[in-house]
């Protein structure tokens, strides 16, 4: 029976795709990945995302398509269905390549993300472990559309980022924000381009990175730019930087300086390293964002709130389809002093990933991966997690 099943497997295979669809004489592009994890419950909250589901238990289906008009403009666009309910436009737009043989295009839309290494990372195939990075995924406390009145109604919300909630504003509790969003995309304008051995992005869009945006709702912009140094065939530079106002309009009402809100922002910068030689792969990178935060009551929150991630991880190949993986990251936060204590803002948080991975063909992967997540606050501050993952693309 053993052997009739693996030999199942492979032919089952085959009926897939394995390559892009291509149609209409090659002018339409597309590509589809299939996601399945499951893992126990996360009791501590140390996976879910801005969506409100844990990354580690999920069933997604994206797929991919580029309408290409000619060499000189495409339209690209994405669809995602999560849970197996939540259905949006992940990505949707225009790239203009004004000379097809140089390597500089515009984009305008729902743009892919300009700051960060990990951003373009897919959740499946790009990814070497199930979990998420910290900084991609984690969620603060701190949201766009609520304020602490004063540092205690902060401090109060350490480790409680998967549903906060605050006076000012919406009172309803709702998730945080990451330090950044890869949940969904931005949308505005970006330019890229590649010069000899180094690769740029520059963007400007109406989110910011904790709270990307298909509308705006503030009336500021985000900046963002990355550039990428390649001075070896195994080593990879990477830095970036972004600034964007970051809280709600209506937030005007609530505080006594209205044009505080306006003015506060998000402003981040990221520094990132990748070598890659045979079996070897390390990768790591640094980010810190700071958040004003408008002055509304004592004890007042007069410094503006900073978070640090740092992260490490590897890869090494034990044969043809057949790799481990671990991953070290954590998220610091700054203090600040309450009527009664100083404390960091939130509870800094560490997780430890290390797992494997296995191609059963070229286009169908499994891994395994286990988890030790911990934090100094919240309700629940230490959690253990094993998981599968199984991802289908083409």
């Amino acid at each position: 029976m053993v052997l009739i099943a693996l030999s199942a497997a492979p032919a089952a295979a085959q009926l897939l795709p394995e390559q892009p669809l291509t149609l209409a004489g090659g002018h339409v592009v597309m590509g589809a990945e299939v996601t399945g994890t499951i893992a126990p419950d996360d009791p501590g909250f140390f996976n879910y995302t801005s969506y409100e589901y844990n990354a580690l238990r999920n069933f997604r289906i994206s797929v991919s398509a580029e309408l290409k008009a000619n060499d000189y403009v495409q339209v690209l666009g994405e669809v995602r269905l999560d849970q197996g309910h939540v259905f949006e436009m992940y990505g949707l737009f225009l790239r203009v390549r004004p000379w097809p043989r140089r390597r500089f295009d515009l984009q305008a839309g729902r743009i892919p993300p300009t700051f960060g290494a990990m951003t373009r990372s897919g959740y499946g195939i790009s990814n070497l472990l199930i979990g998420q990075p910290l900084a991609y995924q984690y969620l603060a406390s701190l949201r766009a559309d609520a304020l602490p009145a004063n540092s205690d109604d902060l401090l109060r919300m350490r480790g409680r980022g998967w549903l906060s909630n605050f006076p000012l504003g919406n009172p309803a509790p709702a998730p945080g924000l990451p330090m950044v969003n890869t949940s969904r995309w931005d949308t505005g304008v970006q330019a890229h381009g590649v010069v000899s051995l180094f690769e740029w992005t520059g963007s400007v869009s109406t989110g910011s990175l904790s709270d990307p945006r298909g509308r705006d709702n503030n009336g500021g912009r985000q900046l963002a730019g990355r550039l990428v140094a390649r001075p070896h065939v195994a080593l990879q530079l990477g830095a970036s930087a972004s600034t964007g106002a970051w809280l709600n309009q209506s937030l005007e009402t609530t505080v006594p300086r209205p044009a505080e809100v306006t003015r506060a922002r998000q402003m981040a910068v990221g520094g990132d390293a990748e070598f890659t030689a045979g079996a070897v792969l390390v990768r790591g990178e640094v980010i810190r964002s700071t958040w004003d935060m408008p002055p509304v009551a004592a004890p007042v929150i007069d410094v503006p709130l900073i978070a640090t991630s740092v992260l490490v991880e590897g890869r090494y190949k034990l044969a043809p389809g057949l790799y481990l993986a671990v991953r070290g990251d954590r998220v610091d936060f700054s203090e600040i002093l309450g009527s009664r204590q100083r404390n960091t803002w939130d509870a800094d948080t560490w997780r430890i990933e290390a797992g494997g991975g296995y191609s059963i063909t070229r286009n169908i992967l499994v891994k395994g991966s286990w988890q030790r997540n911990r934090r100094d606050g919240g309700r629940v501050t230490h959690e253990d997690l094993l998981a599968a993952q199984v991802v289908y693309w083409f």
